[in-house]
Order: C-alpha cells, then structure tokens, then sequence
C-alpha cells in the first residue's frame, strides 16, 4: 500500500522528534524472527518477502515502507533507530538488508536506518545506549512497540506508542504518534519557560 507523501507532509505538526525508534517483530514485520526456521533466506521481488529455509513467510507490516519513505522524504532531520530484544539479531540484519521501500526506489530497509540495538535486554538498555552513541535525549525520540512492558522507556523521556500485533504501525498511528509528541514538547517547553520567568524575577 503506497501513501501520496506529498499530501502527508501537509499532516505533519510543526515539532518533530529527532529520531523514529521501532521494534521489528510484529511491528515492522509479520512474525517472531526468532521464532522462524532462520537462513539460509530467499528474497521475492515480486512479492518483497523473505522465505526462510522453511519456506515460512517474513514479510514487512503494510504500511512500513510507506512510513520510512516519509520519514526519509519529509523529515530530513529525523533519524530512523531499531531497538529489538531478539535473541538472533543476526538473522534481523540479514532480513533487513533482503527486504526493500519500493516508495525509495527499492532501497534496503537496512540502509535507511541509522541506529540499531538489537540483542537481549531490556528496553531501557537499548535507549541508554541509543542516547549516549547519537547524542539525541530521549525525551527527543519517540518509540513504537508492540509490547506494554516495553512503556518503561517513559521513565527516561521516551515517547511511547503502543502497537496492535495483527497490524504493526500504520500511517494513521504514525502521525498521531508526531502529533502527540509535538504537544508534549509545547507542554514541556511552556512548563521550562514558565519556570525560567519564576527565576529572574527573584
């Protein structure tokens, strides 16, 4: 399913998060990956889907490629972050650069992210990490995920979006999700502005 982008950057608010953080498994694509038979894994053009050596499926949620397309196109100054607990990250990158954006012109998905923590641990790890290697606070980063106990990210800043399993993001959560984050960042901007006019009046 492909999006007009150019109609869709009209929807976008006026702040932006600095970096766009997913999960993969059943909120970038449709499975477990390390829940699959893994490699060696077959690339469909036609259909852009990974066969693993089982021949079961590992195909992107429908919207994926439209949203990393207007992230790429309409927020230059947004990067693209993975943050995924899976116990085979090497099985995630080698789907990442199998799989492809036909709204890019057929680019990997690997190529358009910018920032990846994959490995077993909490949440809270892999956005310390992603904090401290990209220099971008949490509080300027929003999250999405198909898992509730993975809102714990909040305590550190994040903005957390939560994902419904059969559908992975799509472009309506998206947009919601930078909505949202543009009010809280006004809140919390007039909250700083507020406080800093307390201050030099004593």
């Amino acid at each position: 399913m492909t999006f007009d982008i150019e109609r869709l950057q009209e929807q976008l608010p006026q702040r932006l998060p600095k970096m766009v953080v997913f999960d993969l498994d059943y909120t970038c694509w449709e499975n477990w990956i390390d829940c699959t038979v893994g490699p060696p894994y077959i690339y469909n053009a036609e259909e852009n889907v990974v066969y693993d050596r089982g021949r079961e499926q590992l195909r992107l949620f429908r919207h994926i490629p439209s949203i990393f397309a207007l992230i790429k196109t309409a927020l230059p100054d947004t990067k693209i972050g993975i943050a995924s607990r899976t116990y085979t990250p090497e099985w995630a990158v080698t789907a990442m650069k199998l799989l492809r954006i036909p709204e890019l012109g057929g680019v990997t998905m690997h190529s358009q992210i910018d920032h990846f923590e994959i490995y077993p641990s909490s949440k809270i790890k892999h956005f310390r990490a992603l904090e401290e290697k990209t220099g971008i606070p949490c509080d300027e980063m929003v999250f999405f995920d198909d898992e509730w106990r993975n809102a714990e990210v909040k305590k550190l800043g994040v903005h957390f979006s939560y994902v419904e399993k059969q559908q992975g993001v799509t472009m309506e959560q998206f947009l919601n999700a930078l909505r949202q984050f543009d009010k809280e960042s006004r809140y919390t901007q007039t909250k700083l502005d507020f406080g800093q006019k307390k201050l030099s009046k004593q």
